[in-house]
C-alpha cells in the first residue's frame, strides 16, 4: 500500500468519526428570533450538546421539540425544575413562592403568570426577551423526553461597542 492511499485512508476514517461524533453528540445552528435577546440574539451562532434522559438544571439554555406532527424546535431557558410550583409575579418568577433572581432576562413588569405545579418529567421554560408579554414568548412547561440538547457555547459575529451589539 502506498504512503498516498494510507493518507487518504487516514482522512477519510477521520472525517467520517468527525461526522458521527458530530451528528450523535453536537449541533451547531444559527439563531433566528429575538425571542432569547439579550442571552441570544438573531443570527448568533451556537453549539448544543445533544442529551438523552435529560437531567434538568435550573438556567440551562435548552432545545426541544414540540409534540406535534411535523415537531417545531424551540431555544428556552430552563426555570421551573419537576416538583416545583413556579408562578410570575410583576415579571419576577417565583419557584415554590421564592424569587427567582434573573440577570440574563428583560422582564415585562407586567407579567403575570398563576402557579403550575410541574410533573416529575416536566420543566417550566422561558424566553430571556419577555418584554412583549406571555403569548409570543413563553413555552410553558416541557415534558423532559422532548428536550434534544443543552446550549454549551453561543457566538456573535457583529461587533460590540460597549454593551450593545451593532
Amino acid at each position: 500500500m502506498t504512503r498516498a492511499l494510507r493518507v487518504r485512508m487516514l482522512v477519510v476514517a477521520v472525517v467520517f468519526a468527525l461526522v458521527l461524533v458530530w451528528k450523535y453528540f453536537y449541533s451547531f445552528s444559527l439563531v433566528v428570533g429575538e425571542s432569547m435577546t439579550p442571552t441570544l440574539r438573531n443570527r448568533d451562532f451556537y453549539l448544543m450538546e445533544r442529551v438523552r434522559d435529560y437531567r434538568p438544571r435550573r438556567v440551562d439554555i435548552v432545545s426541544f421539540r414540540t409534540a406535534d406532527d411535523p415537531p417545531l424546535w424551540f431555544i428556552k431557558r430552563v426555570v421551573g425544575l419537576p416538583g416545583e410550583t413556579v408562578a410570575i409575579r410583576n415579571g419576577v418568577p417565583l419557584i415554590n413562592g421564592q424569587p427567582l433572581p434573573e440577570p440574563y432576562t428583560r422582564q415585562n413588569a407586567g407579567w403575570q403568570m398563576d402557579p403550575v405545579t410541574l410533573a416529575t418529567n416536566q420543566v417550566l421554560v422561558l424566553s430571556d426577551n419577555r418584554r412583549y408579554g406571555v403569548d409570543d414568548y413563553v413555552q410553558g412547561k416541557v415534558a423532559t423526553r422532548l428536550i434534544n440538547a443543552r446550549l454549551i457555547r453561543h457566538w456573535s459575529w457583529r461587533k460590540k461597542i460597549g454593551r450593545a451589539h451593532v
